[in-house]
């Protein structure tokens, strides 16, 4: 309990020291205001718009009324203003006194673009920080039915690894690490503790504006323990909207219902009410290719059999609700939340395909209440504050009741055992806890210092009465709780916007408690009550440089990652716990060149490439079990990885936009010796580490056409094309090569089409999702659908 203490005070000395300090220092300094209007050429009010001084922290955003103030000491600024699908506005002005400024923004007559170049529009800032990061504008994908997680496989470097359809496992990786090494935020909040009903596989695209994907070194403001990168998903929510109404509804093969409603209103005293509600279904009944149980003989057939799955229904239902105040001299933003969700899975199947089930089912419920607060310039200007919490008082549930042998065509036979894998009704409540500080200040230009605190918490309990002692799942008498705390200050120096570094530290602790397996017999388990305190420091820098139309990246950073509770404990079903893993360790290097240019009115072209090295000491993987085909995480000691990533992109006008990116990473194994002290050198040193895709990448082409039926009406064509190299399930030196358990090579094929009616109101989109119906795995055995269609129909409307 000390532990947590500890992670109490930093989160109040966090706040004490930046909250009092600054005000006391600064209170007296004197500020000059600056307020008008942004309209468009039309006399429309953009209440998108974004306003702020070039080179500070000094910005907000347009209000219901079309109106902005910004609050400065006396000066020569350069104001910026931006609004998605019009020109930038520049403006030279000397701050003396109080003053008003209206701005007219016009059309930008290439805006379509700004939707697919990286590095345009909202992403502007993110992709010129010295961390290499790509940030994309989400709304290119807004009329499609991709979730989070397929919009995110197009970007380079990473990869979505799903286990079959909607709703099932799904693993992202970036730069060869994956799962628990790329941490999630939703507005800069962790995402950790979410729950099933709310992962990147079933959130639909619609919900994000822009999608930030941190390759490697992660920014202090964000307070991750991220090994292999970050992913921050911006849903736009602190826009000051007064009334917008986004809805959609697609339906699709093995009867797939996606629907989803973003609503929200704000009042002119700023009073503001936020929803978002969506929901998937499918019964994921599609052909695959497998071996087939003989009942009688207990035999698998020799060939694999064409059978559809019978057993994989999944449903899911989230609502997200906000209330509170935006765009007063208090706050900008001040919300209260709650989420609210369920999910149910059928489990047709094991780690293995082979292996099936016909009645064990998961489900879960979510239920989140949160908190918001956002303020720039609080006290003094440059001082930005943002507070954070959330706690979810959720629970999931595992069902294995039936007495019964189940193959492929759906026969079963009755066996004396109860349950297909292991008896259980095991009900358990994940409570996960997160508080959030961060906290900057623009003292000139040129500096600036930002410190963040991130508090995690997760406490489960779980009755299962149906477990038996020496069972997979005879942990639920132990409790199970981690807590961890990232603490972080980072520096700034900017030279006139052609360079600038950030030199960073981080203070990393977790404490955990739970079952340990003392059992030294093979497959058995004896479970011992275990504890333990992890406190360490790292540290690191990232720097940029622009010369005309080049821009180049470096950084480097000694990061460690924290075992999530998952890793920790399992999920009491078919993952396992593994309480002692020790964090992971690694000096992460990037470096990273793109070039950006347009030549005349009509063409503009993009190049980015990127080198990255990690070298990481006890590496955290997932590891099959053969015996009960469960799955563990277990430390490996010592792995290095090496990689480059490549992208090309151009557009033409608004008629065509058309790119491509390739990855390849060398991810190898540099534990040397069997084990610790032992002269016997590994089989496997130096070898690949194995289920990794080590060479993929995707290529696009959009044709866009206006004016189609009436004007104001457009029509788009596209393409997408995703190709992964096959690559070994186990150890590469094992065995020869050609005999090896290989997830096999694949290509896939996309096409879509859309058509916008009144400037974007409505459109209907359709989509044909792997066209050559190819046999598709991104895990060994695990066969992803085959070739489906879907529809989609969509209303925007906006005041």
């Amino acid at each position: 309990m000390s532990m947590i203490r500890q992670s109490e005070w930093l989160s109040a000395a966090v706040i004490g020291i930046f909250f009092l300090c600054p005000s006391f220092l600064f209170a007296q300094r004197a500020t000059v205001q600056l307020s008008g209007k942004v309209t468009s050429a039309e006399n429309e009010l953009l209440e998108f718009a974004t306003v702020m001084f070039k080179g500070t922290n000094v910005g907000t955003t347009v209000n219901g009324k079309g109106e902005y103030r910004l609050e400065a000491t006396p000066g020569e600024y350069t104001l910026i203003v931006r609004s998605l699908g019009y020109r930038t506005v520049e403006k030279r002005l000397s701050l003396t006194r109080r003053q008003t400024l209206n701005i007219v923004m016009e059309t930008e007559a290439n805006a379509l673009e700004e939707v697919f170049v990286v590095g345009k529009s909202t992403a502007q800032q993110v992709n010129e920080s010295a961390f290499n990061v790509v940030a994309i504008n989400a709304k290119a994908f807004h009329n499609s039915t991709l979730d989070l997680a397929h919009a995110l496989d197009r970007i380079s470097g990473a990869r979505i690894r799903e286990a079959g359809g909607v709703g099932s496992n799904a693993e992202f990786s970036l730069n060869g690490f994956s799962g628990r090494h790329v941490k999630f935020f939703l507005d800069g909040v962790p995402m950790e503790g979410f729950g099933s009903s709310f992962q990147i596989n079933n959130i639909p695209v619609n919900m994000a504006e822009r999608i930030e994907v941190y390759k490697g070194v992660v920014p202090v403001s964000f307070g991750a323990d991220a090994l292999g990168g970050a992913v921050n998903i911006v849903t736009g929510s602190g826009q000051q909207r007064r009334t917008f109404v986004d809805a959609s509804y697609s339906y699709g093969s093995f009867n797939t219902h996606k629907s989803y409603v973003n609503a929200g209103y704000t009042a002119k005293n700023g009073f503001t009410m936020q929803l978002n509600v969506f929901q998937n279904y499918s019964d994921n009944d599609y052909w695959i290719y497998t071996p087939v149980l003989d009942l009688n003989t207990l035999v698998f057939s020799p060939d694999e059999k064409k059978v559809r799955r019978f057993h994989d229904t999944y449903h899911n239902e989230t609502l997200i609700a906000k209330v509170g105040v935006v765009g007063k001299r208090f706050a900008d933003r001040l919300l209260l939340g709650i989420t609210l969700g369920k999910d149910r899975a059928d489990i047709q199947n094991s780690n293995i395909q082979k292996i099936v089930f016909g009645q064990r089912y998961r489900k879960g419920e979510t239920l989140m209440p949160s908190i918001q607060y956002a303020k720039k310039n609080l006290f003094t200007p440059g001082l930005d504050v943002n507070l954070t919490g959330n706690i979810n008082l959720g629970y999931s549930q595992n069902v294995d009741t039936a007495s019964r042998q189940y193959n492929w065509y759906g026969e079963y036979r009755e066996i004396s055992r109860k349950g297909e894998v292991n008896y259980s009704f095991a009900k358990y409540y994940n409570n996960n806890g997160s508080l959030s500080a961060n906290i900057g200040y623009k003292l000139n230009e040129r500096h600036s210092f930002s410190l963040n605190n991130v508090t995690t918490t997760f406490d489960r309990t779980s009755k299962n009465t149906v477990a038996l002692t020496g069972s997979i799942n005879a942990t639920d008498t132990f409790p199970k709780i981690t807590v961890k705390n990232v603490s972080g200050l980072a520096y700034k120096f900017d030279y006139a916007g052609r360079w600038n570094v950030s030199l960073f530290g981080k203070h990393y602790i977790q404490y955990t408690k739970g079952p340990k397996n003392v059992s030294t017999a093979t497959n058995s388990y004896k479970y011992e009550l275990f504890s333990n305190t992890f406190s360490t420091t790292g540290y690191g820098a990232a720097t940029t440089w622009f010369l005309r139309d080049l821009q180049l990246k470096l950084s480097y950073e000694k990061t460690f990652r924290l075992p999530t509770a998952n890793e920790l404990f399992g999920n009491e079903d078919l993952e396992k716990s593994n309480s002692v893993l020790k964090p992971e360790n690694s000096d992460n290097a990037n470096l990273n060149v793109s070039y950006n240019k347009r030549f005349g009115r009509h063409h503009f072209l993009y190049l980015d490439a990127g080198f990255m090295y990690r070298d990481i000491k006890d590496y955290i993987r997932r590891v099959v079990e053969s015996m009960h085909n469960t799955a563990a995480y277990e430390n490996h000691g010592h792995v290095r990885n090496t990689g480059y990533t490549a992208e090309i992109r151009y557009s033409y006008d608004r008629l065509l936009t058309a790119g491509g990116n390739v990855t390849y990473q060398n991810l190898r194994n540099k534990e040397k010796y069997r084990s610790p002290g032992s002269p016997v050198i590994s089989t496997s040193y130096n070898s690949r580490v194995p289920n990794v895709p080590y060479l993929y990448g995707n290529a696009d082409f959009s044709l866009f056409f206006a004016n189609v039926g009436r004007k104001s009406n457009t029509l788009n064509l596209g393409y997408n094309a995703l190709y992964v190299y096959q690559f070994p399930l186990r150890w590469g030196t094992n065995g020869a090569y050609d005999s090896k358990d290989m997830i096999p090579t694949q290509f896939s094929h996309d096409v879509n089409l859309t058509y916008t009616l009144q400037n974007g109101r409505y459109s209907i989109s359709l989509e044909c999702r792997n066209l050559t119906d190819a046999r598709l795995y991104d895990n060994f055995s695990l066969q992803k659908p085959g070739r489906s269609f879907s529809a989609k129909i969509r209303y925007f409307f906006s005041t």
